[in-house]
């Protein structure tokens, strides 16, 4: 491998990473509307990162009005680490993470797929570690106010919110990446 491949290669490997992890969120359903056996144990391999609260969650709806919404009318908290949800429009196939997670890992990447329009792949410095803050102030002030009980958030507002989290990750990641192949010399 040449010189130039290999500081390339930490980029490479994070747009691997993320572009799988993504397709992965998406199979989930799709296995779940074909009633496949793999399914379950794919729900299964996202809950050590995911608490998979139906009402915090999407769900892909193969008939009916609108493609993706809420999994639930509701903001009870049930936990469910099954692809099928009965909701009262029908049959939804729950995302094996929550709506914000699904924000931050599109976001990720997202974020990657942009990174090189604004910063070199192999590049070892970081933005301003504020830049990074104020992108996860939304996120904090979102999820905080709701763990106190000030309000109850929406599927869409921890989407965004998510996603905006997500989206800066990347030119803190690639980077750190990008450093740390150089320290094990690579």
């Amino acid at each position: 491998m040449d010189k130039k491949a290999r500081k390339q290669l930490p980029y490479a490997l994070y747009m691997a990473a993320m572009a799988i992890w993504c397709a992965l969120i998406v199979a989930a359903p799709l296995l779940g509307m074909a009633k496949s056996p793999l399914a379950k144990p794919l729900y299964g391999a996202f809950a050590p990162t995911c608490h998979q609260l139906n009402s915090r969650s999407l769900c892909v709806f193969p008939s009916g009005s609108s493609v993706i919404g809420d999994c639930t009318e509701s903001a009870e908290l049930s936990y469910s680490k099954t692809s099928e949800v009965a909701v009262a429009g029908g049959t939804g196939y729950k995302l094996p993470v929550c709506a914000r997670d699904l924000g931050i890992y599109f976001a990720m990447l997202i974020g990657g797929i942009a990174l090189p329009f604004f910063w070199k792949i192999e590049s070892e410095n970081i933005p301003n570690k504020w830049l990074l803050v104020v992108a996860l102030i939304p996120i904090a002030i979102d999820g905080g106010t709701q763990i106190i009980g000030m309000r109850e958030s929406t599927n869409s507002l921890r989407l965004w919110t998510g996603a905006i989290a997500g989206f800066a990750l990347p030119f803190y990641i690639v980077p750190m990446a990008n450093w740390a192949a150089r320290k094990i010399g690579f």
